[in-house]
């Protein structure tokens, strides 16, 4: 009877589990075509125009509020004039800090490595609560797991070397309390900075003692 006491509870969560990983998350960020970086869940592209796409899914967060995209310059980076734009109109209103920038959850965004930084905030809906398409988990590997949604497309044109892209919205929670949406895949152009292999670095250590030695041997 122990035996069989343990193996429930175990199916139960085996199940709640694979329940789980089988969802569709509630608010995500994509671009096609780009390449996905797994180590930090997010859609990298090195195209200067390209779309991002914010896809909302039919979950128990619905509807959702004020669901925006944000948009974050790298650090130290300053906005430059005209350097970006979303759907054919020049974007220029950035600010230093961390989303949202109104409202009692102002700058409570997760930082997430990027924030805080010179970030702007494009509006997409005031209150989204219909589902008329079919939307996937956009996640490599998790392609066949649908559910009713709805996606949002933006055409994004920019001569910045390196943007990053969130999305966030709120739901109304059981406890009356507005709250993030849960969100997923976080889009950017042009990606992490190229960091030298390992290898690479011990080839350099080594020529930078070969090179210290022979200024001994010459003295």
């Amino acid at each position: 009877m122990k035996k069989l006491t343990l193996i429930i509870p175990m199916l139960l969560l085996t199940g709640l589990l694979t329940q789980s990983a089988m969802a569709i998350p509630a608010l995500q960020i994509y671009i096609p075509d780009a390449t996905w970086d797994a180590s930090s869940e997010t859609w990298v592209t090195s195209a200067s125009d390209f779309e991002i796409w914010v896809i909302t899914s039919n979950t128990v967060e619905k509807p959702i509020y004020d669901l925006t995209l944000a948009v974050a310059l790298a650090q130290g980076q300053a906005p430059i004039t005209d350097a970006l734009s979303i759907d054919g109109a020049n974007y220029n209103g950035f600010a230093y800090g961390t989303p949202p920038s109104w409202g009692g959850d102002a700058g409570d965004y997760p930082p997430h490595g990027i924030y805080p930084t010179n970030y702007l905030e494009f509006s997409i809906a005031g209150l989204v609560n219909t589902a008329p398409e079919t939307v996937h988990n956009m996640q490599p590997g998790e392609y066949g797991d649908t559910a009713p949604g709805k996606i949002f497309k933006f055409d994004i044109s920019t001569s910045y070397e390196w943007l990053h892209f969130d999305g966030y919205g709120f739901y109304n929670g059981s406890d009356g309390k507005f709250k993030f949406v849960p969100n997923s895949h976080d889009g950017e152009k042009g990606g992490p900075p190229n960091v030298p292999e390992p290898s690479t670095l011990l080839l350099f250590g080594s020529a930078l003692a070969i090179a210290g030695g022979l200024r001994k041997f010459r003295k």
